[in-house]
């Protein structure tokens, strides 16, 4: 046993300790805050996975976790394909209302979903949503697009100890401090926090221990806030987890068990008693705990074990006092890591496995007699997935040991974002996502994660302990537009889960435009402007700022991502429709309507249909192209001129679409800033048009990020992973905007595929290259050469590609 004054840096992930004083401080005081979210939030949440799934991203297999028993997922989630480019829309926000344990969430007009709360968790028990895929984001086919920076960070470094200056805990600064060398080889850590808000003085109590095992010394370290630390004797300590009532799980290899500890006392006086013994376990190399979806019941939790000299993975039932053997699940090679996934801070039954010698990560959906496989991940050639841990939404943390790098997963490991070199950590071993019970008077008592994580690394003078913040970052943050510009669509990565809101200003900082406000998952996003402000109308041509705010659910601090870009004119106008703001440039003719559809409807006059634009530049160049479509089955004669110059020929229009494509304006007919186009009756009958559009051309709309960080020279990152197998990520920088051409070439010098030709501005961008050649075709093993060009700069690095 270990005691000293010593400010315990080694236990301050949470930053939750006190002052040389004995004062005591709240986590938000120091900077770590627990996750919060209303009922409203959590439901916007399963929306958004639910819309996700039915774009072909995510996983149907985890997003059943949100639908009840008997109700299929074909039944209430639909495709609709009949959405056009032209009427595309911005994904809305779902509009939920709560009444005790149920609610509604409107996704569309006339369309909803009905919800259940059980368990604490809110299950959709029917209803239906259609998701369009021109609405909601589904890729299209791309004539312009600009990849911006990306904005925010997802590990954000924090000191170990702001008050004393320590960014890192190492032994340096425990010799220096205490004259201990603390430990010999830290390895596994886990902690225990309960906190006690009230509406008097001391408005906090809390108690909060991290533990840290030592295998080199066959014990365990832990502590609290009160400056204590003591040492828990342990016969070779291979893996640690406490639940939430203070139960400590540690591996014990030297004896091939499990203990069972507890937490007894509080302050200085809190230390470990032995509970039981979970015997004949051969190689516990991990443990997982399973709160069964009731984090502060633990009386059904359950215990996995990974057992790597069995290739197994063991189920235990714990009771008060002892466990007994529930499952045994077999099929695994070398399994080294164990967890058990979240969501909304309680388990939600995903077992998450890493075994193959530490190869490849595997999730499982438990079936009770058998885990049924989801989703597989391998590792590159010499990635080393040595640790595995889940924060309070169920997002995934790996670290790989050979490169001492941290990876960020959604649920359905799609990679979210990656921190960590040999510069960043000393050979990271594992990391930390604490959670907690809280108790707060008068509103209830909560089971949450924070916004920190704890990394171990190597125990040296200068290395031992890291602090992270968990923040919330906008990657890949792609604009996409069509030859026409009709609408904009933006994509980019969430890379946790957060409230995102989208709002678009004018030239005049006007606002003109909110998109979105709602909760999302963690991913990739896709959300479409129609060009249209808060009213339905569509907007002149000219500069628009587009910004996008995404809050995490931990604090409110929002990362702003402020993109500028020029659009274009454009208009749309569906003749004849019932929505004034789809035919709002019309000066003569009437509405005739049979359909719904743009093509059933039109706009009538016994000699000319008339569209009038104003606001033209006479600089530029403008093109109008046309739907003519006869609704009385009476053949019709009419040609199109704009001021009087005839455009096109006679055309004879009948109950068929007869198509107009774009026709160039003569400058001289817009040469007053002014065009009207008419639509004349030629030899009898009226004169009638379904649609008619209006553009401008010659100018792209080119975004251009205003803010971050900009880079002061070019660069071209080496790739990672490196060897890599089946895609990798290239990193780049760009210090002034300009043409940006990224090309990768084989051994002998051909070029095999083009990753980047665009106008780019100045900026820090990264491309995932998938391994395929510029038709598709999946590349052999083999070295790669990946080429940048860009304002006079070039350079050229080498890649590795192993099947």
């Amino acid at each position: 046993m270990i005691r000293s004054l010593l400010l315990l840096t080694v236990i301050s992930v949470l930053g939750i300790t006190v002052g040389f004083t004995g004062e005591v401080k709240s986590p938000e005081a120091l900077g770590a805050h627990w996750a919060r979210v209303s009922d409203e939030a959590q439901i916007q949440f399963v929306v958004d996975e639910l819309r996700a799934v039915a774009m072909g991203r995510g996983s149907e297999r985890i997003v059943r976790k949100h639908v009840a028993q008997g109700v299929s997922l074909a039944s209430i989630v639909s495709t609709d394909e009949s959405a056009t480019k032209r009427a595309a829309i911005a994904l809305r926000k779902a509009d939920v209302r709560v009444n005790g344990n149920a609610a509604t969430a409107e996704v569309r007009p006339g369309e909803q979903l009905q919800f259940e709360k059980r368990n604490n968790t809110w299950m959709v028990v029917g209803g239906r949503m259609t998701v369009s895929p021109q609405h909601d984001g589904q890729p299209r086919s791309t004539i312009m697009s600009s990849a911006g920076p990306s904005v925010g960070e997802t590990f954000i470094a924090t000191p170990i100890s702001r008050d004393n200056g320590i960014d890192r805990l190492s032994r340096g600064v425990t010799q220096s401090m205490i004259d201990r060398t603390l430990f010999s080889t830290p390895e596994k850590t886990a902690s225990y926090y309960h906190a006690h808000y009230t509406q008097t003085a001391p408005y906090v109590s809390a108690t909060y221990i991290q533990f840290v095992t030592d295998p080199s010394w066959n014990r365990i370290v832990y502590g609290n806030m009160n400056r204590w630390i003591r040492a828990y004797d342990v016969a070779g300590p291979s893996a640690i987890a406490v639940d939430a009532d203070g139960r400590v799980f540690v591996g014990e290899l030297e004896n091939n068990r499990i203990l069972a500890l507890q937490v007894v006392g509080e302050g200085n006086d809190a230390q470990l008693q032995p509970r039981f013994v979970i015997p004949d376990v051969a190689n516990p190399t991990d443990i997982a705990l399973d709160d069964n979806g009731t984090p502060l019941n633990t009386a059904d939790d359950a215990l996995y074990v990974a057992d790597a000299s069995r290739n197994v993975v063991l189920k235990y039932a714990i009771g008060p006092a002892g466990a007994t053997l529930a499952a045994t699940f077999d099929g695994f090679d070398s399994p080294t890591s164990v967890l058990v996934g979240k969501w909304n801070g309680a388990g939600n039954g995903l077992v998450y496995v890493v075994d193959k010698l530490a190869k490849r990560i595997r999730v499982f959906d438990d079936l009770g007699s058998e885990l049924s496989l989801i989703k597989e991940l391998k590792g590159s050639y010499r990635e080393y997935f040595k640790a595995i841990k889940a924060d309070h939404f169920g997002n995934v943390y790996v670290v790989d040991n050979i490169h001492s790098r941290v990876f960020k997963y959604t649920a359905a490991l799609e990679l979210l974002d990656a921190q960590g070199n040999d510069d960043t950590f000393a050979a990271l071993g594992n990391v930390d996502v604490p959670f907690g019970k809280i108790v707060v008077d008068g509103q209830g008592t909560y089971w949450a994660g924070f916004d920190q994580m704890f990394a171990v690394e190597r125990w040296s003078d200068a290395s031992g302990a890291q602090r992270r913040t968990l923040g919330l970052g906008l990657k890949n943050i792609i604009f996409h537009a069509d030859e026409d510009i009709a609408a904009i669509e933006n994509t980019f990565t969430l890379t946790d889960f957060g409230n995102v809101g989208i709002r678009i200003y004018d030239g005049a900082d006007k606002l003109v435009r909110t998109l979105s406000s709602s909760w999302m998952v963690s991913g990739a996003k896709s959300l479409v402007w129609d060009r249209r402000n808060d009213a339905g109308e569509q907007v002149p041509a000219g500069t628009y700022r587009y910004e996008i705010g995404a809050v995490p659910s931990y604090r409110d601090e929002p990362t702003i991502s402020r993109t500028e870009f020029y659009l274009p004119l454009y208009y749309w106008e569906n003749s004849g429709s019932t929505v004034a703001a789809d035919d709002a440039h019309l000066v003569q003719g009437s509405a005739v309507r049979w359909g719904s559809d743009p093509s059933q409807t039109v706009n009538d006059d016994p000699s000319s249909v008339r569209y009038r634009f104003n606001g033209l530049n006479p600089e530029s160049e403008y093109m109008v192209a046309a739907e003519y479509v006869a609704h009385d089955n009476i053949p019709r004669q009419q040609d199109m001129t704009v001021n009087g110059m005839r455009l096109h020929e006679t055309v004879s229009v009948s109950s068929t679409s007869t198509k107009i494509d774009y026709i160039k304006l003569p400058k001289d007919s817009y040469a007053g800033g002014e065009a009207t186009i008419s639509i004349n009756s030629q030899a009898g009958g009226s004169a009638i048009v379904s649609q008619l559009w209006f553009k401008e051309t010659g100018r792209g709309f080119a975004p251009k990020q205003l803010d971050g960080s900009l880079p002061t020279a070019y660069k071209l990152e080496q790739n990672y992973p490196n060897p890599f197998n089946p895609s990798t990520v290239i990193r780049y920088a760009v210090p002034a905007d300009g043409s940006v051409l990224l090309k990768v070439y084989d051994i002998a010098g051909r070029e095999v595929a083009t990753l980047v030709n665009d106008q780019q501005a100045a900026g820090t961008y990264e491309i995932r290259f998938n391994g395929q050649n510029s038709s598709g075709r999946a590349l052999a093993s083999g070295v790669y050469f990946y080429q940048i060009k860009s304002g006079g700069f070039s350079e050229t690095r080498k890649m590795l590609l192993l099947k």
